[in-house]
C-alpha cells in the first residue's frame, strides 16, 4: 500500500524554504500499524517529492495491482489531496484510492463527490485501514465495515463510527526509520491519545474521541530511547493534546525516564491545560527533564474563554506560568484572535495579559472554524465564514506570514470587528512579540530562530539568502508601518486596495 502525504500550500510563499518540515504522524502511525500485519508499505511526503504522473509511475513500480493508495487530508491541504486523486485515478484507472484524516472525517460527502475517491476511513484510522486493506485485497465486500464511508448506486452510505483502539500499546512503535531525513525535525513523540474536555473549537475530538488513553511508561522511555541513542535527540516534545490530564501517569513517566538516565541526556517539551499543571506535579515535571510548557491560553478574557468552553480562567493560566518559571520552565502561550464577539478592546487585553506574564513566548493566530468542530457547526449558517475554493484560506498561519496586503480573506471574522483591524491586529501583536533584538539576532546567528525561521548555514555569503533577507526586511517593516498607524488612515486604504475586505465590516458593538 502507499501512503501519500499531500503537500499543502506554501504559506510562507518564499519564507517556506526557512520552515522546518513536519513529520506526517498520522500515516506514520498507519504505515507501522499495517507493518505489523505482513503489509507492504510505503511512505512518500509531498512536502519532500513533488508528485507528477511519471514519479506515480516509479512508485508503483513492483506493487501489487491493484494499486491501493492513502491520502492523508487535513483541511489546509485537502485541495491537493483531490488533484492526487485526480492524477492517481488517470494513470490507473482500477487503482483504490482511500481518503482519511480531519477534513474527510468531517465532511466524507465531500471527499467522495469529489470523483476520484474510493473510500474514506473516518476517525482513528488504525485498524479500519487495516480491515478494509485485508477486504479489498482478499477480494471481499468491504461495505459493512465500521468506520467508513463510500458511494453504493450513487447514494454516499456513512457507516458506524468504529470503536477506538483501547490500548495503545498494542500499536507499534513509531517508523521514525521511514522518516529519517534531514529536513525532518525527529523530536518528537505521542505518548497519549484524546482529551476529556470540550472546547469548540478543537478538531481533534473527531479523531481521537474525549477518551484519554495512553501508553505504558516502559513503552514511552523505549520509544524515547530510540530517538536519544539512535537519532541523537537533544530535544523531545510530547505531542499529546493534554500530557498532564493522568497526574499518576505522568509521574510514571518521569520516574522511568530518570531510571533510565534519560533526563540527563535530552530535554522535554509538553503541551497542556493550566488547570492540569498542579504544584505537587510540576517538579516532578522538572526533575525529569522537562524545560518548557505550552498552554492553549487562547484568549485573556474570561468571557471569551467561557464562550469556547475552555474550562480554565485566565487567572489559572497566569498561576501555572508562575508556577512553571518558578522551577525552570520555559513557557509558551497560544492565543486565538477573532473569536465571536471579540472585540479589539479584548484583543489588546489579550496581549496585555500575556505581555504582562513575561513568557518566552507567544503566538497569535485567528480564529479556524474547521469543518466538525462546534464552532464550525453554530457559525456556518451566517454570513461571517467565508470558504475560499478547496478550503485555501483555512490555514493557521496565512494571517501571520502574509503580507498585509495579501487578499485571501480570513475564514471567519467575527461581527464586532472589521476583517481589516483583525489582520492588522493580529500582525501587529505577533511583531510586537517576536521582532525584538534578541528573536532578530537569533535568525541572522543562526540559533533557534523566532519559533519558525532559520536562516541556513553563511547564508550572508549567497545572493540568493540575501535577496530573501532584504524581502524579509521589507516585508516586515511595511507590516509594521501599517499596524502603527491609525486604523482611520490605514483602513481606508485598505478597503481601497481590496474592496472585497468591505464585505464584511463590523456591525455590531458588544
Amino acid at each position: 500500500m502507499l501512503f501519500i502525504n499531500p503537500a499543502q500550500e506554501k504559506f510562507g510563499g518564499f519564507l517556506s524554504r526557512y520552515i522546518p518540515v513536519g513529520i506526517p504522524v498520522a500515516i506514520g502511525c498507519l504505515a507501522a500499524y499495517l507493518k505489523k500485519h505482513g503489509i507492504k508499505v510505503h511512505v512518500v511526503d509531498e512536502e519532500l517529492v513533488d508528485i507528477t504522473p511519471s514519479v506515480l509511475r516509479d512508485l508503483v513500480d513492483g506493487l501489487e495491482k491493484p494499486y491501493i493508495f492513502g491520502l492523508s487530508c487535513l483541511t489546509a491541504h485537502v485541495v491537493r489531496a483531490y488533484q492526487l486523486a485526480e492524477m492517481i485515478k488517470a494513470e490507473f484507472p482500477d487503482s483504490i484510492v482511500v481518503a482519511g484524516g480531519l477534513h474527510p472525517t468531517a465532511l466524507p460527502d465531500e471527499a467522495l463527490a469529489a470523483g476520484n475517491i474510493d473510500y474514506v476511513v473516518r476517525g482513528e484510522g488504525e485498524e479500519v485501514m487495516l480491515q478494509l486493506h485485508n477486504a479489498l485485497r482478499g477480494g471481499k465486500d468491504p461495505s459493512n465495515l465500521m468506520g467508513i464511508s463510500f458511494v453504493r448506486d450513487g447514494k454516499v452510505m456513512n457507516n458506524p463510527e468504529a470503536p477506538l483502539i483501547p490500548e495503545l500499546d498494542d500499536i507499534p512503535l513509531f517508523p521514525y526509520e521511514l522518516f529519517d531525513n534531514p529536513k525532518y525535525d525527529m523530536g518528537f513523540i505521542t505518548s497519549s491519545r484524546g482529551c476529556p474536555y470540550k472546547c469548540t473549537y478543537c478538531s481533534q475530538r473527531m479523531l481521537t474521541g474525549t477518551t484519554y488513553r495512553y501508553k505504558s511508561a516502559t513503552r514511552i522511555v523505549e520509544e524515547l530511547s530510540i530517538l536519544i541513542d539512535r537519532y541523537g535527540q537533544k530535544q523531545i516534545v510530547f505531542y499529546d493534546d493534554n500530557f498532564c490530564f493522568k497526574a499518576k501517569r505522568v509521574v510514571d513517566v518521569c520516574n522511568e525516564i530518570m531510571a533510565a538516565g534519560l533526563h540527563k541526556k535530552c530535554a522535554f517539551s509538553v503541551q497542556t491545560r493550566a488547570d492540569n499543571f498542579p504544584p505537587d506535579l510540576v517538579p516532578i515535571l522538572a526533575a525529569a527533564g522537562f524545560k518548557h510548557a505550552g498552554f492553549g491560553m487562547e484568549t485573556g478574557v474570561n468571557r471569551l474563554a467561557k464562550l469556547i468552553g475552555k474550562g480554565e480562567t485566565v487567572e489559572q493560566h497566569l498561576e501555572a506560568v508562575a508556577l512553571g518559571k518558578k522551577h525552570g520552565f520555559d513557557i509558551s502561550l497560544f492565543m486565538i484572535f477573532g473569536l465571536p464577539t471579540e472585540t479589539r478592546d479584548e484583543r489588546a487585553t489579550s496581549y496585555r495579559v500575556v505581555a504582562g506574564a513575561r513568557v518566552q513566548s507567544s503566538k497569535y493566530n485567528n480564529l479556524i472554524p474547521y469543518p466538525g468542530t462546534p464552532i464550525y457547526t453554530d457559525l456556518k449558517t451566517t454570513d461571517r465564514i467565508h470558504v475560499e475554493p478547496g478550503w485555501s484560506n483555512f490555514n493557521s498561519t496565512l494571517s501571520v506570514t502574509r503580507s498585509i496586503f495579501d487578499r485571501t480573506p480570513l475564514p471567519y471574522v467575527p461581527e464586532t470587528t472589521s476583517e481589516f483591524e483583525l489582520k492588522r491586529d493580529i500582525i501587529k501583536y505577533n511583531l510586537k512579540t517576536y521582532v525584538t533584538a534578541t528573536a532578530v539576532k537569533g535568525i541572522l546567528l543562526r540559533n533557534k530562530g523566532i519559533g519558525w525561521y532559520q536562516l541556513p548555514s553563511r547564508w550572508f555569503l549567497k545572493p540568493r539568502e540575501l535577496y530573501h533577507v532584504a524581502k524579509i526586511g521589507v516585508n516586515i517593516g511595511v507590516n509594521m508601518a501599517v499596524a502603527v498607524l491609525p486604523l482611520s488612515v490605514t483602513e481606508p486604504i485598505m478597503n481601497a486596495l481590496n474592496p472585497a475586505m468591505k464585505r464584511r465590516p463590523r456591525v455590531r458593538d458588544y
